[in-house]
């Protein structure tokens, strides 16, 4: 049973984390583009507006893949170890980052032009890479057992 754990563990992290990843790295580029202001009206562009939606919900979807590894953590008897609350702690973190940070943006400039696109796309640039240096830090972390 451990193995279908690892599995869905695994697979999850690729297929909808990476998801997340890719898409918030993309979305400034097209919700900010040169282009976007034609768009505003209609909900925005329509990569942008498609990278949206991987975001929300593969971001939401995401959750199974630390729940299999908190499932593997337990039946490993391996809670005592550092590096499993810190990258508990730091997936957290990123999920926070996610729901009350890029989601938001998001949708803010999904719905208006703003007024300084360059800053916004900096911004929104920003908060990708940090959400991706998270999910880095906790690969990381999966791997090397510290």
């Amino acid at each position: 049973m451990n193995d279908v754990y690892l599995f869905i563990h695994v697979a999850t992290a690729i297929l909808f984390i990476g998801a997340v990843a890719v898409a918030t790295s993309l979305f400034p580029r097209y919700a900010t583009g040169d282009d976007a202001a034609g768009f505003v009206g209609s909900g925005g562009h329509p990569a942008a507006v498609a990278m949206h939606r991987i975001t929300r919900l593969y971001g939401l979807l995401a959750v199974i893949s630390p729940v299999a590894g908190l499932i593997l953590a337990i039946r490993w008897h391996a809670l005592g170890h550092t590096w499993v609350w810190l990258s508990l702690v730091l997936v957290v973190i990123a999920w926070a980052l996610l729901l009350l940070a890029i989601i938001p943006q998001q949708e803010k400039l999904l719905r208006e032009v703003p007024a300084d696109p360059a800053k916004a796309r900096g911004r929104a640039a920003a908060f990708a890479g940090v959400f991706n240096l998270l999910w880095f830090v906790v690969l990381v972390l999966m791997y090397a057992k510290p």
